[in-house]
């Protein structure tokens, strides 16, 4: 991969983006413009796709590009689409093209083609999964209507798969947190002390010892100390598990 100093700007300003999202609702609106102007492509998705049709989700950019039409046809068809068969057979974390598993005369004659991604146009497609839980593919797609995808471009896009997926992942620990610690109300506060539930609010954000003891003015043992105290009272063993869940009364 030969990428030039704007193209590892860009790569590292869309990567930097991330840093404080806080909700994987607007994972999408931040990525794929990125996505889009970095690589290059007329439509990206971020796409939800479950083994039922309930159950798959998409956001598109340019928003809207997609209708609301063309869904349906999607849905029914999506059995044949290479990349998703392939993702949810394997587990494969590698960025592809359509093209590194099939032949454009095959895909041209695909039900999923002719009734979906010639209306579009997608005539050449890239997509990364970050993350494949179950039977359930979520992923990045970037299509064209002309001029396949460098090799160039698959290896810049499987670069970024990994901070992009724990992007996501952060996003989604960030929310949880953020939801228990609201949702639990007076139960949390009953079991923490008010320097503890700031402690906790800071690992939820993704906060290291260190980083937080810089936050608050105090020495990182201080801070493993809190967390020591904050596990027990909760009934949890480590930092994910206490931001994760509301706690519990102790005997239940």
């Amino acid at each position: 991969m030969d990428a030039g100093l704007d193209d590892l700007h860009r790569a590292v300003t869309l990567i930097d983006g991330l840093a404080e999202l806080d909700d994987p609702a607007g994972f999408a609106d931040c990525v794929l413009p990125g996505l889009a102007a970095l690589i290059g492509a007329d439509l990206v998705t971020y796409d939800e796709i479950g083994p039922i049709p309930q159950q798959i989700r998409y956001a598109d950019h340019p928003h809207g590009a997609l209708g609301t039409a063309p869904r349906a046809r999607f849905v029914a068809h999506v059995d044949e689409h290479p990349l998703v068969n392939h993702y949810r057979a394997t587990g494969d974390r590698r960025a592809l093209r359509i093209s590194d598993l099939l032949p454009r005369r095959q895909f041209h004659r695909l039900a999923l083609y002719d009734e979906f991604f010639r209306h579009v146009p997608t005539e050449h497609q890239l997509a990364i999964t970050v993350a494949t839980p179950g039977a359930r593919v979520v992923g990045i797609a970037l299509d064209r209507a002309r001029g396949e995808f460098t090799d160039g471009d698959r290896d810049l896009l499987g670069l970024l798969r990994a901070p992009l997926a724990a992007g996501l992942v952060r996003a989604r620990a960030r929310r949880d947190a953020r939801l228990a610690l609201d949702g639990a109300g007076s139960t949390r506060r009953a079991l923490l002390t008010d320097r503890e539930i700031e402690v906790l609010h800071l690992v939820a954000l993704g906060g290291t010892n260190i980083a937080i003891a810089r936050a608050l003015g105090c020495s990182p043992r201080t801070v493993a100390k809190h967390l020591e105290h904050i596990y027990g009272k909760l009934g949890v063993h480590n930092r994910a598990a206490a931001v994760a869940r509301p706690p519990r009364a102790r005997g239940i």
